[in-house]
């Protein structure tokens, strides 16, 4: 896990839809699918197919994998 976190590209997340970085966001800080669903007025299955496309493209299996990684590269562009 480590390993794929050093070699991402930052860029990653600027290949996230705005709708995907507000899920990854709520993910972040412990929010469950049924909640961010209820926050952003979409249906869970929603955003569980947002879930699935964040994994795709940040080329990750897990939610923890996730956040840790957009986590990271939010404070590598924030320095």
């Amino acid at each position: 896990m480590y390993g794929n976190i050093k070699k991402m590209k930052s860029t990653t997340t600027l290949q996230l839809t705005p709708r995907e970085k507000e899920i990854i966001q709520a993910w972040a800080s412990g929010r469950l699918s049924h909640e961010i669903a209820a926050i952003h007025f979409i249906s869970e299955h929603t955003v569980k197919q947002h879930i699935k496309n964040i994994y795709r493209k940040m080329g990750v299996k897990s939610k923890i994998q996730a956040a840790l990684m957009y986590g990271l590269i939010q404070q590598k562009l924030a320095s």
